[in-house]
């Protein structure tokens, strides 16, 4: 095995599953070159995956997921975080499983696409930038809290284009608080937009609201019992 080879599963592996050519060539004590050299080696081999161009993964690695990826597409690797219908389905709020990754950013970028999985970047004001923690399984991206994902669509559902207009069924969880919402509502400077997305709020909340009234609604009468009484209030034919 070469330094390069060493360096990865004795080294960066137990930290994270994704790495750069330079951090490998820093620890191995060799050049870029070679590095990069000895990475696409591995890769012939099915031992590694390229990301992108300086950037792979070991994608058999039981903490490796395409989100494990996300904090490695950024210079800060806290300058984007996993939120929208990827967070919301992380938390068990909706069924559907996004087929992008969607991160939220205070930059613009085109959406990237990888042998792992597709990336796309959602800009917000620096103000509304915020309300993420390290997820809680592995600690390897961040994810936007469940207030702030819900608000983080709601937000790109008024805003021009309308991207998320149509959200699917929200479970809002018992620890669900709506004030966290509300303050990321008030965070908006912009009068229609804040208004816009308060009545998206407002809907969402009102939707829940029935969904879970409905689920407390007895379940009709089945089995003997039922039809017992069924037969004593049918008169009898002729």
């Amino acid at each position: 095995m070469n330094k390069v080879a060493k360096v990865i599963w004795s080294e960066l592996l137990p930290r994270s599953p994704v790495f750069s050519t330079s951090v490998v060539a820093e620890r191995a004590g060799v050049t870029l070159s070679n590095a990069s050299r000895d990475l696409r080696d591995l890769e012939r081999h099915g031992m590694v995956t390229r990301i992108r161009r300086g950037l792979w993964a070991v994608p058999d690695h039981p903490d490796f997921s395409p989100y494990a990826v996300v904090p490695h597409l950024f210079t800060d690797a806290r300058a984007g975080y996993v939120s929208l219908l990827s967070a919301l389905s992380l938390h068990g709020m909706i069924e559907q499983i996004p087929r992008v990754v969607q991160i939220v950013t205070t930059s613009q970028r085109p959406v990237l696409r990888t042998p792992v999985g597709s990336y796309a970047f959602h800009r917000i004001e620096e103000a509304l930038f915020g309300g993420f923690t390290a997820y809680r399984r592995t600690g390897s991206f961040d994810i936007a809290a469940p207030e702030k994902a819900v608000f983080d669509a709601l937000y790109f559902s008024a805003r021009k284009g309308r991207r998320f207009a149509a959200l699917p069924e929200v479970e809002l969880p018992p620890s669900f608080s709506s004030r966290g919402v509300e303050h990321w509502i008030g965070m908006i400077t912009n009068p229609p937009l804040r208004n816009a997305v308060h009545r998206r709020w407002e809907a969402l909340t009102h939707r829940a609201a029935q969904v879970e009234e409905s689920g407390r609604q007895p379940a009709p009468r089945t089995g003997t019992r039922a039809r017992k009484r069924s037969k004593r209030k049918t008169p009898h034919g002729g």
